[in-house]
Protein backbone atom coordinates (compact mmCIF):
# COMPACT_ATOMS: atom_id res chain seq x y z
CA UNK A 1 0.00 0.00 0.00
CA UNK A 2 3.04 2.62 1.19
CA UNK A 3 4.56 1.43 -2.67
CA UNK A 4 1.42 2.13 -4.44
CA UNK A 5 0.75 6.11 -2.69
CA UNK A 6 4.64 6.90 -3.25
CA UNK A 7 4.44 5.67 -6.94
CA UNK A 8 0.96 7.90 -7.11
CA UNK A 9 2.22 10.77 -5.61
CA UNK A 10 5.85 10.52 -8.00
CA UNK A 11 3.15 10.37 -10.99
CA UNK A 12 1.02 13.16 -10.00
CA UNK A 13 3.89 15.28 -9.30
CA UNK A 14 5.85 14.37 -13.02
CA UNK A 15 2.22 15.20 -14.43
CA UNK A 16 2.33 19.35 -12.44
CA UNK A 17 5.65 19.54 -13.97
CA UNK A 18 5.09 18.53 -17.71
CA UNK A 19 1.95 20.83 -17.28
CA UNK A 20 4.12 23.49 -16.47
CA UNK A 21 6.37 23.63 -19.04
CA UNK A 22 3.79 22.95 -22.26
CA UNK A 23 3.23 26.31 -24.30
CA UNK A 24 -0.90 27.60 -23.52
CA UNK A 25 -2.93 27.85 -26.36
CA UNK A 26 -4.81 30.96 -25.26
CA UNK A 27 -8.79 31.17 -26.05
CA UNK A 28 -9.33 33.60 -28.60
CA UNK A 29 -9.90 37.21 -27.80
CA UNK A 30 -8.83 40.14 -29.55
CA UNK A 31 -7.33 42.08 -27.22
CA UNK A 32 -4.10 44.30 -26.34
CA UNK A 33 -2.19 44.42 -23.70
CA UNK A 34 -0.93 48.14 -22.68
CA UNK A 35 -0.28 50.36 -25.69
CA UNK A 36 -2.21 53.59 -26.44
CA UNK A 37 -5.53 54.79 -27.05
CA UNK A 38 -6.38 55.82 -30.61
CA UNK A 39 -9.11 56.59 -33.05
CA UNK A 40 -10.12 54.82 -36.35
CA UNK A 41 -9.51 57.53 -37.92
CA UNK A 42 -6.22 58.23 -37.10
CA UNK A 43 -5.34 54.42 -37.32
CA UNK A 44 -5.76 54.60 -41.17
CA UNK A 45 -9.58 53.16 -40.98
CA UNK A 46 -8.47 49.73 -41.89
CA UNK A 47 -9.10 47.79 -38.78
CA UNK A 48 -12.74 45.44 -38.11
CA UNK A 49 -14.59 44.16 -35.60
CA UNK A 50 -15.31 40.25 -36.08
CA UNK A 51 -18.28 39.17 -33.94
CA UNK A 52 -19.90 35.41 -33.38
CA UNK A 53 -23.71 36.73 -32.75
CA UNK A 54 -23.30 39.16 -29.74
CA UNK A 55 -19.27 37.92 -28.91
CA UNK A 56 -16.22 39.78 -30.33
CA UNK A 57 -13.70 36.75 -31.47
CA UNK A 58 -11.41 38.63 -34.03
CA UNK A 59 -10.39 41.77 -35.26
CA UNK A 60 -9.43 41.73 -39.05
CA UNK A 61 -8.06 43.83 -41.77
CA UNK A 62 -9.60 45.89 -44.87
CA UNK A 63 -7.57 45.49 -48.53
CA UNK A 64 -10.45 46.84 -49.67
CA UNK A 65 -13.98 48.51 -49.15
CA UNK A 66 -15.36 44.71 -49.59
CA UNK A 67 -12.87 42.39 -48.79
CA UNK A 68 -11.09 41.98 -44.99
CA UNK A 69 -8.30 39.32 -44.27
CA UNK A 70 -7.89 37.74 -40.95
CA UNK A 71 -6.87 34.63 -39.04
CA UNK A 72 -8.63 31.54 -40.08
CA UNK A 73 -9.05 30.06 -36.76
CA UNK A 74 -11.50 32.89 -35.74
CA UNK A 75 -14.05 30.82 -38.33
CA UNK A 76 -13.36 26.83 -36.47
CA UNK A 77 -16.32 27.55 -33.79
CA UNK A 78 -18.80 26.87 -36.36
CA UNK A 79 -18.74 26.51 -40.37
CA UNK A 80 -21.95 28.86 -40.72
CA UNK A 81 -20.29 32.27 -41.60
CA UNK A 82 -23.66 33.77 -41.54
CA UNK A 83 -23.70 33.78 -38.15
CA UNK A 84 -20.51 36.14 -37.99
CA UNK A 85 -20.73 39.92 -38.83
CA UNK A 86 -18.43 42.94 -39.03
CA UNK A 87 -18.06 46.13 -37.57
CA UNK A 88 -16.08 48.63 -39.63
CA UNK A 89 -15.14 52.64 -38.59
CA UNK A 90 -15.91 52.37 -34.97
CA UNK A 91 -13.52 53.60 -32.47
CA UNK A 92 -15.48 51.84 -29.36
CA UNK A 93 -16.53 47.97 -29.31
CA UNK A 94 -20.40 47.95 -30.49
CA UNK A 95 -21.50 45.03 -28.93
CA UNK A 96 -25.25 45.21 -29.10
CA UNK A 97 -25.68 48.99 -30.42
CA UNK A 98 -23.41 48.91 -34.49
CA UNK A 99 -24.93 51.94 -36.27
CA UNK A 100 -26.10 50.70 -39.63
CA UNK A 101 -23.00 52.27 -41.61
CA UNK A 102 -20.75 50.19 -39.45
CA UNK A 103 -22.25 46.56 -39.39
CA UNK A 104 -22.17 44.71 -41.90
CA UNK A 105 -22.28 40.72 -43.00
CA UNK A 106 -20.12 38.30 -44.33
CA UNK A 107 -21.27 37.05 -48.48
CA UNK A 108 -18.19 34.51 -49.00
CA UNK A 109 -15.14 33.22 -47.26
CA UNK A 110 -12.53 31.19 -48.08
CA UNK A 111 -10.10 29.49 -45.11
CA UNK A 112 -6.73 28.74 -47.04
CA UNK A 113 -6.72 24.71 -47.52
CA UNK A 114 -3.76 24.32 -46.13
CA UNK A 115 -4.31 25.50 -42.98
CA UNK A 116 -3.45 23.18 -39.40
CA UNK A 117 -3.96 25.22 -36.50
CA UNK A 118 -1.32 23.45 -34.18
CA UNK A 119 1.07 24.05 -36.98
CA UNK A 120 1.31 28.02 -37.16
CA UNK A 121 0.80 26.86 -41.23
CA UNK A 122 -1.66 29.00 -43.54
CA UNK A 123 -4.14 30.55 -40.63
CA UNK A 124 -5.12 33.02 -42.98
CA UNK A 125 -8.67 33.86 -44.23
CA UNK A 126 -10.44 35.97 -46.68
CA UNK A 127 -13.65 37.25 -46.60
CA UNK A 128 -16.14 39.35 -48.94
CA UNK A 129 -18.89 41.38 -47.40
CA UNK A 130 -22.53 42.01 -48.49
CA UNK A 131 -21.81 46.01 -48.83
CA UNK A 132 -19.01 47.82 -49.68
CA UNK A 133 -17.93 50.26 -47.22
CA UNK A 134 -18.52 53.80 -48.44
CA UNK A 135 -18.48 55.43 -44.29
CA UNK A 136 -15.70 58.16 -43.93
CA UNK A 137 -13.70 56.75 -41.31
CA UNK A 138 -13.12 53.68 -43.32
CA UNK A 139 -10.36 52.90 -45.11
CA UNK A 140 -8.31 49.76 -46.09
CA UNK A 141 -4.58 48.51 -46.27
CA UNK A 142 -2.55 47.49 -49.33
CA UNK A 143 -0.99 44.21 -49.14
CA UNK A 144 2.69 43.95 -48.04
CA UNK A 145 5.22 44.66 -51.21
CA UNK A 146 8.61 43.16 -49.53
CA UNK A 147 9.14 40.44 -47.70
CA UNK A 148 10.10 41.56 -44.06
CA UNK A 149 13.14 41.58 -42.06
CA UNK A 150 14.11 40.98 -38.55
CA UNK A 151 14.54 44.87 -37.01
CA UNK A 152 11.63 46.04 -38.80
CA UNK A 153 9.19 48.25 -36.63
CA UNK A 154 5.43 47.43 -36.90
CA UNK A 155 2.51 48.78 -35.27
CA UNK A 156 -0.68 46.54 -34.36
CA UNK A 157 -4.13 47.86 -32.71
CA UNK A 158 -6.66 45.75 -31.51
CA UNK A 159 -9.28 46.90 -28.45
CA UNK A 160 -7.28 45.68 -25.01
CA UNK A 161 -6.78 45.87 -21.99
CA UNK A 162 -4.30 48.72 -19.55
CA UNK A 163 -4.40 48.60 -16.13
CA UNK A 164 -7.95 47.75 -16.28
CA UNK A 165 -10.35 46.53 -18.96
CA UNK A 166 -11.23 48.59 -22.24
CA UNK A 167 -13.13 48.56 -25.37
CA UNK A 168 -11.61 51.28 -26.74
CA UNK A 169 -8.91 50.99 -29.80
CA UNK A 170 -5.51 50.74 -28.79
CA UNK A 171 -1.92 50.83 -31.17
CA UNK A 172 1.59 49.62 -30.37
CA UNK A 173 5.02 49.97 -31.97
CA UNK A 174 6.56 46.23 -32.39
CA UNK A 175 9.81 45.19 -33.21
CA UNK A 176 10.13 41.88 -36.02
CA UNK A 177 12.92 39.53 -34.07
CA UNK A 178 15.16 36.83 -36.34
CA UNK A 179 14.09 33.44 -36.91
CA UNK A 180 16.65 31.63 -35.17
CA UNK A 181 15.54 34.19 -31.89
CA UNK A 182 11.77 32.79 -32.80
CA UNK A 183 13.00 29.57 -32.75
CA UNK A 184 14.73 29.73 -29.35
CA UNK A 185 11.52 31.25 -27.46
CA UNK A 186 9.56 28.89 -28.89
CA UNK A 187 11.57 26.26 -28.10
CA UNK A 188 10.73 24.93 -31.74
CA UNK A 189 11.45 25.61 -35.41
CA UNK A 190 8.86 27.94 -36.50
CA UNK A 191 8.29 27.65 -40.15
CA UNK A 192 9.40 30.20 -43.03
CA UNK A 193 5.36 31.82 -43.39
CA UNK A 194 5.40 33.34 -39.97
CA UNK A 195 6.46 36.51 -38.49
CA UNK A 196 7.86 36.77 -34.74
CA UNK A 197 7.73 39.82 -32.63
CA UNK A 198 9.44 40.20 -28.95
CA UNK A 199 10.79 42.31 -26.38
CA UNK A 200 8.66 45.56 -26.27
CA UNK A 201 8.72 46.51 -22.75
CA UNK A 202 5.82 44.33 -21.30
CA UNK A 203 3.59 45.57 -23.60
CA UNK A 204 2.38 42.78 -25.79
CA UNK A 205 -1.16 41.27 -27.90
CA UNK A 206 -3.46 39.63 -25.58
CA UNK A 207 -4.73 36.32 -26.13
CA UNK A 208 -3.75 37.12 -30.18
CA UNK A 209 -5.23 39.89 -30.79
CA UNK A 210 -6.98 37.37 -33.30
CA UNK A 211 -6.67 38.14 -36.99
CA UNK A 212 -5.37 41.57 -36.42
CA UNK A 213 -3.08 43.43 -38.52
CA UNK A 214 0.70 43.94 -38.25
CA UNK A 215 1.35 47.18 -39.84
CA UNK A 216 4.56 48.03 -41.71
CA UNK A 217 5.13 51.45 -43.68
CA UNK A 218 1.29 51.34 -44.19
CA UNK A 219 1.02 47.71 -45.69
CA UNK A 220 -0.70 44.73 -44.22
CA UNK A 221 2.49 42.88 -43.75
CA UNK A 222 0.91 40.23 -40.53
CA UNK A 223 -2.05 38.51 -39.37
CA UNK A 224 -1.92 37.99 -35.34
CA UNK A 225 -1.97 34.01 -34.74
CA UNK A 226 -0.66 33.23 -31.29
CA UNK A 227 0.46 34.63 -28.41
CA UNK A 228 1.53 33.90 -24.78
CA UNK A 229 -0.66 35.04 -21.68
CA UNK A 230 -1.13 38.63 -21.31
CA UNK A 231 2.11 40.53 -20.36
CA UNK A 232 4.31 37.89 -21.13
CA UNK A 233 7.60 39.40 -21.64
CA UNK A 234 9.27 36.00 -22.53
CA UNK A 235 7.62 34.42 -25.54
CA UNK A 236 7.30 36.18 -29.01
CA UNK A 237 3.92 37.24 -30.25
CA UNK A 238 3.37 35.01 -34.08
CA UNK A 239 1.79 36.33 -37.18
CA UNK A 240 1.46 34.77 -40.48
CA UNK A 241 3.25 36.66 -43.11
CA UNK A 242 1.22 38.60 -45.64
CA UNK A 243 3.48 38.78 -48.43
CA UNK A 244 4.21 34.85 -48.26
CA UNK A 245 0.44 34.56 -48.68
CA UNK A 246 0.01 37.18 -51.10
CA UNK A 247 -0.93 35.54 -53.89
CA UNK A 248 -3.46 33.44 -52.21
CA UNK A 249 -4.98 36.11 -51.05
CA UNK A 250 -5.17 38.15 -54.48
CA UNK A 251 -6.61 35.12 -56.04
CA UNK A 252 -9.15 34.59 -53.77
CA UNK A 253 -10.08 38.06 -54.07
CA UNK A 254 -9.90 37.75 -57.97
CA UNK A 255 -12.47 34.40 -57.82
CA UNK A 256 -14.79 36.48 -55.37
CA UNK A 257 -14.98 38.91 -58.01
CA UNK A 258 -15.95 36.67 -60.37
CA UNK A 259 -18.60 34.55 -58.56
CA UNK A 260 -20.37 37.44 -56.66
Amino acid sequence: MICLTAFITSFILCLAKAKAVLPERPVISPRIYGGREISIQKLGGYAVQIYLRHKLICGGTLVSSRYIVTAAHCFTATADYTKYHVVAGETELTTYFPTEDSKNTILKLKIHPRYKKTEFIADIAVASLSIPYTKPAVNYLPLCSRKPSSGDRASVSGWGVSDYYKDTLRVMEVPLIAKAECNQKMQRTMPQNVLCAADYNGRTLCNGDSGGALVINGELCGISTWTAQCGNRVMPDVFMSVYYYRDFIKETIADMRKYK
